[in-house]
């Protein structure tokens, strides 16, 4: 029941972690190294929420030492970057924009239906109560 929820909450994570990351000459703060990234970059690719910036980038995991990263660690990854329509997703201005419409809308239906109900109104029979005392004021 909460797969799909669970799914597009792993989407946003991952555009999330494309979007804190940062190029220098290395690249830091880089997205996870997992499976659930890999399938949610996938399909946020399809959905053209991000592109490839750079294809078969070496990368691997410095050592707090500062010394470069063992030759077997290193791996080939795709470094992605976020599209206008995956800011919006990350934003969530998708949803702002659905609400502020749905708001609109049933402002519209609410002013309609009290045009209507006003033009359909009987008058009514019953006497309408006057005040007993006019003041009338003059002039100076």
């Amino acid at each position: 029941m909460f797969e799909s929820f669970r799914r597009e909450r792993a989407i946003r994570r991952a555009l999330h972690a494309i979007a804190r990351q940062r190029v220098v000459s290395v690249l830091t703060r880089s997205p996870p190294n997992e499976e659930w990234f890999d399938i949610a970059v996938r399909t946020s690719h399809i959905r053209g929420w991000v592109e490839v910036l750079h294809e078969a980038v070496p990368t691997g995991v410095l050592q707090g030492t500062g010394a470069s990263p063992i030759l077997p660690e290193i791996r080939l990854r795709t470094v992605y970057r976020l599209t206008e329509g995956g800011w919006a997703v990350i934003h969530r201005s998708h949803a702002w924009i659905i609400a502020t419409f749905l708001i609109a809308l049933l402002s519209l239906v609410a002013g309609v239906a009290s045009v209507v109900l006003t033009l359909t109104a009987k008058p009514s029979t019953e006497a309408v109560a006057t005040p007993k005392a006019i003041v009338r004021f003059q002039p100076y």
